[in-house]
């Protein structure tokens, strides 16, 4: 586990200012209907933007808040000048606690199935920025803590936000999440290929000839929207089959997670964006790769494979071939997303850093939780008794988790 410390936000001086901030117009979109409707304009500025990924397009955005919305109001801010839409700050509120202490939190529309994401905007950048945060601040009752999770180390909302809030008094801070592997796709795969270390080469080779021994050995990619369904059926079988089920945390566990990967991968395949590939042996799918295409690039949402085959390393054999098709497809770019696992690193040395930024209410609560957070923690986690304790309550919590998905895969029988 990384160690987490407190970063210095670093400021950079406005230079696109060229929409009058005054001119600007902010409005609020609070229910779901709006945002259904507000597709066409959505997708629109997040093409106007240069978006390079798929997780802010309105497709996951509307496949994210019919899955996890309950409990929670969308708070989505339209920037606009005169008609033109040009900026999108997607929020949510919610009720939450941190360090025990009750907080209305103020964040992005995500949780730990977001890879990745940030505000919307297509040009007149600091004016954006000032007219939402101009648009928070005369809101402050309505929120303790703004939360913004997994921004690109390159995002000008690390510029832009943290400047405008400690101007208002506010308690600011950003912290680091994990660094995602990605994959520059350049030059042929045979070449590529050759760079790679020799006994990774030699492992995949060896392990390859005894499957095949078991076997024809095939790579299926599955993009009809008929097929989907029981492809992701088989697909999350597939996951729960290891150690991800008795944890609690596969796919297969969870109603809202399986709804929400269905949605995200049928809309994803009529827009001809679904990456969904198995690597079969005798027939049998033994393992899978669930990706999304965008900005000619590949998203690895989810692999697996299934425990019984992993002497042969199936879930690396399925990652060479899906490499191999991505370069003939001429695609610039795999991201592996998530943290920096080692079978990820196997492939590739390039990481992209993410970070959360925090503000806090300028009143004794936020003082006390930006202390709690940027201070007591690390200097916690520098303690020896901190590690054995962290373990404790992660395993604490993993037995709970287990408790709660065998309470509702109960209540799924019986229903």
């Amino acid at each position: 586990m990384m160690n987490l410390t407190a970063l210095a936000t670093p400021i950079v001086p406005n230079s696109d200012v060229s929409s009058c901030v005054s001119c600007l117009r902010v409005d609020v979109m609070s229910e779901l209907e709006s945002l259904i409707s507000a597709k066409p304009a959505w997708d629109h500025l997040v093409d106007m933007a240069g978006i390079d990924h798929p997780f802010l397009s309105h497709d996951w955005i509307l496949s994210w808040w019919e899955s996890f919305g309950a409990g929670r109001q969308l708070n989505i801010l339209l920037v606009k000048d005169g008609e033109d839409l040009i900026g999108i700050a997607p929020l949510m509120i919610s009720r939450q606690r941190m360090y025990g202490v009750p907080v209305r939190e103020l964040g992005f529309i995500y949780n730990d199935h977001t890879p990745r994401f940030d505000f919307i905007v297509a040009r007149d950048h600091a004016s954006v920025y000032e007219a939402v945060w101009r648009h928070l601040s005369d809101r402050r009752e309505e929120w303790d803590l703004l939360k913004l999770c997994q921004i690109d180390s390159g995002s000008r909302t690390l510029f832009e936000l943290p400047l405008l809030a400690a101007a208002s008094g506010c308690q600011v801070g950003t912290w680091p999440s994990v660094e995602s592997p990605y994959l520059r796709l350049e030059g042929s795969f045979e070449q590529y290929y050759k760079t790679l270390k020799a006994g990774l080469r030699q492992n995949l080779k060896r392990r390859m000839k005894r499957l095949e021994e078991r076997g024809a050995v095939e790579f299926e990619c599955v993009s009809s929207d008929e097929q989907i369904d029981s492809a992701l059926s088989e697909a999350f079988r597939i996951e729960a089959a290891s150690w991800k089920h008795s944890a609690g945390t596969a796919i297969e566990c969870h109603r809202e997670l399986q709804k929400f990967y269905s949605l995200v991968a049928h809309r994803a395949a009529r827009r001809g964006a679904l990456y969904l590939t198995f690597l079969r042996v005798n027939g049998q799918r033994i393992a899978f790769d669930l990706s999304l295409l965008h900005d000619n690039k590949r998203f690895i949402l989810k692999p697996g494979y299934l425990q019984e085959y992993h002497t042969y390393s199936p879930g690396q054999q399925l990652t060479a071939m899906t490499i191999r098709d991505s370069f003939a497809r001429g695609l610039t770019e795999i991201d592996f997303l998530g943290a920096a696992e080692a079978w990820k690193l196997s492939w590739t040395s390039e990481r992209r850093k993410n970070y959360w930024l925090f503000v806090f209410q300028k009143d004794l609560r936020g003082a006390l939780l930006h202390y709690t957070k940027f201070r007591f923690v690390p200097w916690l986690q520098e303690k020896p008794f901190y590690a054995p304790l962290r373990d404790r309550m992660l395993n604490l919590r993993s037995q709970f988790a287990r408790r709660s998905s065998f309470t509702d895969v109960v209540r799924g029988r019986a229903q």
